[in-house]
């Protein structure tokens, strides 16, 4: 199939916004399918294309990879302060109705920026269906555009928390608006449930974020304590010092003097400042590359996260989960989730508070899990994630162009 994947994050930013989008591009390429991944700017201003050069690059691409089009934006400088803060309450609730109701998000800016390709798009490389994730309306307005100038289907990713990411008067609204995708992928058994209130008629299927391989579980032999990593976003920094803090309280009951906490995310200051008031020694192991970050996540003695019930499923979770190593989610995690780890055959402890944390290191240290077999996690990868996109979007092809 010929597809043009829309999400508003590149793929090479620090953040996981740009992973899921990105990965599956890749995947999808690889099974022989020829897609153009359309994001927001890379931290470099690579892939960036001239509107008038697009149709060239897109007749000499080799599609064993996608074609990347990376779209600057265009400037909506009310947006923007409004987004960030800038303005003042009554004037700052006025830009944000203003930009839903005219222009369907509050990313005109990025709109902007990819609207004049979409003519090329359509008219050039002709896509056969188009598939966006939500992280924003914006995104989901440029698949309906693309979709109607190109005369195919799109397809929606519920991929985030609607109810969190749009304005309450709006969230119906806007559902309505975007209501005549083809087919829709969610992210969790949760995303569908939102989803289905939202979007009643829109058939879905559940699309779990992947991993690029499993590894290998053998934990690193640490003399007189563990090895932790905590991996991610924290959310919330009362509930890190509840966490940094159990973890503290466990060691000196212990004698483990020697356990040390590694951190791997971009909030490297929030646990530094945790750290050192619980007294936990802690090393920053900053943002890394996916294949460095899989590596350690594999061999440490136990994972840990932060979980916010406002994510509905954190793909760390699912990271973690494909490392099979033994993993501790603060405060607690989703039934489905938990079902997850189950079917890998990975250990997760779902710890409400301080007590049970220490139980679980407990277990960690005295009876640790035997290797979780390579082929139990299996489903986790992208090719396995692949395959399910694959499957929806042909649906979508085979029932025709959207409304």
């Amino acid at each position: 199939m010929k597809a043009v994947f829309i999400n508003h994050c590149h793929p090479e930013v620090t953040h996981v916004c740009g992973l899921r989008a990105g990965r599956l591009a890749a995947t999808m390429a690889a099974r022989g399918h020829s897609i153009v991944l359309v994001t927001g700017p890379g931290p470099d201003g690579e892939d960036e294309i001239e509107v008038h050069d697009l149709a060239d690059r897109l007749a000499a691409h080799d599609w064993k990879q996608p074609l990347r089009l990376a779209c600057p934006p265009l400037n909506a400088r009310m947006a923007v302060r409004a987004r960030e803060g800038e303005l003042a309450g009554g004037l700052r609730h006025a830009v944000i109705a203003w930009s839903y109701l005219t222009m369907g998000g509050m990313f005109p800016d990025w709109q902007g920026g990819v609207a004049p390709y979409l003519p090329v798009l359509a008219n050039s490389f002709r896509p056969d269906v188009v598939w966006g994730t939500f992280g924003n309306t914006d995104t989901w307005k440029l698949c309906q555009h693309l979709a109607r100038l190109a005369d195919c289907p799109w397809v929606g990713d519920f991929k985030d928390n609607w109810q969190a990411f749009v304005p309450f008067g709006f969230r119906h609204l806007m559902a309505r608006r975007l209501g005549n995708a083809r087919a829709m992928t969610v992210l969790s058994a949760v995303h569908c449930d939102q989803a289905d209130r939202l979007f009643p008629h829109i058939a879905k299927a559940v699309l779990y974020s992947g991993v690029d391989a499993i590894a290998g579980t053998t934990a690193r032999k640490r003399e007189g304590g563990l090895e932790l990593l905590l991996t991610g976003s924290i959310y919330d920094d009362a509930t890190l010092a509840r966490l940094a803090a159990a973890i503290s309280s466990w060691t000196h009951r212990r004698g483990h003097g020697e356990t040390v906490l590694r951190y791997a995310g971009n909030d490297a200051k929030r646990v530094r400042q945790a750290a050192e008031r619980a007294g936990v020694r802690l090393h920053l192991e900053g943002y890394l590359p996916q294949a460095r970050l899989h590596a350690l996540q594999a061999s440490v003695s136990a994972n840990i996260y932060v979980h916010d019930p406002r994510c509905l499923l954190h793909h760390k979770a699912l990271e973690l989960i494909a490392a099979g190593r033994p993993v501790i989610a603060f405060p607690g995690e989703t039934d489905e989730v938990i079902g997850l780890a189950r079917e890998a055959g990975t250990m997760l402890f779902a710890c409400a508070d301080a007590g049970a944390v220490g139980h679980a290191l407990d277990v960690v240290a005295d009876d640790p899990p035997p290797v979780v077999d390579a082929g139990a996690r299996a489903s986790f990868t992208w090719e396995a994630r692949a395959a399910v996109l694959e499957h929806v979007l042909t649906g979508a092809i085979s029932s025709g162009a959207a409304a």
